[in-house]
């Protein structure tokens, strides 16, 4: 493979196309001009693969969000292309928009961004859980307003951002108890079985990769009435008729990031008042942005 490497020993590429929206070229816009002869920006988010296709013509570096997959077809079709840069998380390979294998495949080297926006859904989950149990906005939990202590809070997920939940339901004096596929050592949260977990929590909160679904109707009956569930992650963690079934029993609220249920969704539950969905992304705040983009330039210079 040729070099991409100029004289100061730092990658310089040809040509690099931010795909998508990504939000990290208001900070490093200079960074990037720097790292390659020619740099194209688009702010907004392409429609079909042949439009994706059309803008990374002749790139050896493309950067692209979570939004606009990058298939088998898309990669095959770039022939000059050496590296992607994903502005957004890459827990692994069946999670990822982009084809890992065909990208490997034609050795175009890929890489993500861990723990950016981490900061913003734990914020999120506690800013609606509090205006939940005090009553704050349109629904109230039970019939008096009451404190986030003592409620036990049951996590599916015990990574980064579970971990983070868990030391701010500490912090509230809540009942912390996690499930995950393997069990930690050395934490001071007591780990459940996932149908324990269920049964004993009144708020389950569940934070997984990209399309895993660990709530089925089984487990819905298993969680019961009363409870509250939250999802921030980029999908719903739930099979939707089960779901359904389970949200319009009396008791139950669900609260959503923007990103983690479909338009489709969104529009079927908004007249739901136990349903509080964000029209924000929680987790893609100016601070996070500012995160992804000096990460995404080491990223690069990394290589």
């Amino acid at each position: 493979m040729k070099s991409l490497l100029h004289s100061e020993g730092k990658m310089k590429f040809d040509k690099i196309v931010s795909v998508d929206y990504t939000g990290i070229d208001e900070f490093v816009h200079n960074e990037l001009k720097e790292l390659c002869n020619n740099l194209i920006i688009y702010n907004d988010f392409p429609k079909s693969q042949e439009e994706i296709i059309n803008r990374c013509k002749d790139a050896d570096a493309i950067l692209v969000s979570w939004n606009t997959p990058i298939t088998d077809l898309i990669i095959k079709s770039l022939p000059k292309l050496k590296y992607i840069g994903m502005c957004c998380s890459l827990y692994d390979e069946a999670s990822s928009n982009v084809n890992i294998k065909q990208a490997k495949e034609q050795g175009i080297v890929v890489k993500g961004v861990m723990h950016y926006g981490d900061n913003g859904v734990v914020e999120f989950i506690f800013s609606e859980l509090i205006r939940l149990f005090k009553g704050i906005g349109e629904v109230q939990y039970r019939d008096e307003q009451i404190e986030l202590e003592d409620i036990n809070l049951g996590i599916i997920g015990y990574g980064t951002v579970g971990k983070m939940v868990a030391d701010t339901g500490k912090f509230f004096s809540m009942n912390i108890s996690y499930y995950n596929r393997t069990k930690k050592d050395n934490i001071i949260y007591e780990y459940k079985p996932l149908e324990k977990l269920l049964r004993e929590s009144d708020v389950i909160s569940t934070h997984l990769p990209r399309h895993t679904v660990v709530l089925n109707k089984k487990e819905f009956e298993q969680l019961g009435n009363g409870k509250v569930l939250i999802n921030t992650g980029l999908t719903p963690s739930f099979e939707l008729d089960a779901f359904d079934q389970w949200i319009n029993n009396k008791g139950n609220y669900a609260i959503f990031d923007s990103v983690s249920v479909t338009k489709e969704f969104k529009t079927k539950y908004q007249s739901y008042k136990n349903v509080i969905m964000c029209d924000k992304v929680t987790g893609f705040t100016k601070n996070a942005r500012r995160r992804l983009a000096y990460k995404v330039i080491e990223n690069i210079k990394t290589i």
